[in-house]
């Protein structure tokens, strides 16, 4: 759905945007949105900005990866808080269904212990490092 020109009563229909998944105020992909954020979790945003660009031939700045981060971020604690709220009220929690093929396969699971400094002043260098350990685990099909 496309933006209505001056004048318009209603929403414009797009038949590209609606075949792209695009909504109304949206000028990007789902796709791009989630390779973008993606990128953005694991790299800095200008090197992830850089990244997206290589990879598929777009323009996205530092900046909109930031905005696209803090909007699936917000989306995201909404749907915990969501599923927070019903299993408190006693709902069951219902799983994501697995594709047969990936149900078949091996669990394969891995467990490490890495240290990770601590700062006694959250944002600040001041105070003496303290080092401690952190369990991290992996879990793969």
């Amino acid at each position: 759905m496309g933006r209505c020109p001056k004048g318009c009563k209603g929403s414009l229909s797009i038949p590209l945007d609606q075949s792209l998944g695009l909504n109304a105020p949206q000028q990007s992909s789902e796709e791009l949105m989630r390779l973008g954020c993606l990128l953005s979790g694991v790299r800095p945003y200008e090197l992830a900005s850089w990244l997206l660009g290589q990879w598929s031939g777009l323009t996205v700045s530092a900046a909109t990866l930031w905005n696209w981060v803090q909007q699936k971020g917000q989306q995201a604690q909404a749907e915990l808080a969501s599923a927070l709220a019903a299993q408190t009220a006693g709902k069951p929690v219902v799983a994501e269904p697995w594709p047969e093929a990936l149900a078949s396969l091996a669990l394969a699971i891995s467990a490490d212990g890495v240290m990770v400094p601590f700062r006694p002043h959250p944002g600040t260098a001041r105070g003496k490092t303290q080092w401690r350990e952190v369990k991290v685990a992996i879990l793969a099909r």
